[in-house]
């Protein structure tokens, strides 16, 4: 079985590590670091029922640097770290995207591709890595560099929804929907794995 990196995104109350506290918000104040953060336990007790080692770079509401949510996949000889986020932008932009540092490997990649197509199947919002070169949309984020994981470990982000859409925020207020979200990140990892 394999180990499991899993890193909900933001947390606590102050900015460390590069590591902001909080990103996204919705329209009624749904912060992005709480449903991170829910959305994570729920993928790593997924996962720990298939028989995987799952770590989570946080486990209640606090903040942990870039560089220290990397090193928990070094530390653990991680063979997958998923980084879990919600984007925000002007209340109605939308769409589900999985990135990967722009000096990826192959391994992130076919990640990327996996959990983008499993997220974006329970999503049912617009596909955002469609048009990029091998659907694998690439950003320089601090927590994918290549150099900070173990050669072979497979590393993306995913920015499941935008969360400032009302629409959204409020379906992301139904268990139902976030366990929607879990599974199918979870089936991603598994794909990848398989």
């Amino acid at each position: 079985m394999a180990t499991i990196v899993i890193d909900p995104g933001h947390g606590g109350t102050q900015e460390v590590g590069g590591s902001s506290p909080n990103n996204a918000t919705g329209p009624t104040g749904l912060l992005e670091k709480d449903v991170t953060l829910q959305v994570g336990r729920r993928v790593a007790d997924i996962l720990g029922a298939n028989g995987h080692a799952v770590v989570l770079t946080r486990t209640k509401d606090v903040n942990v640097g870039l560089s220290a949510r990397a090193r928990v996949s070094m530390d653990n000889d991680a063979d997958v770290f998923v980084s879990i986020h919600f984007n925000g932008f002007n209340h109605q932009a939308q769409g589900t995207e999985t990135i990967c540092d722009p000096d990826h490997t192959a391994n992130s990649a076919n990640l990327c591709r996996r959990v983008q197509a499993s997220l974006v199947a329970a999503t049912g919002l617009a596909d955002r890595n469609a048009d990029e070169p091998n659907g694998v949309k690439v950003q320089p984020l601090s927590v994918l560099k290549r150099v900070k994981h173990p050669s072979r470990t497979g590393c993306c982000l995913t920015e499941i929804s935008f969360m400032d859409v009302a629409t959204e925020e409020a379906r992301l207020k139904n268990p139902a929907y976030l366990e929607s979200i879990a599974t199918a990140i979870a089936g991603g990892i598994r794909s990848y794995l398989n």
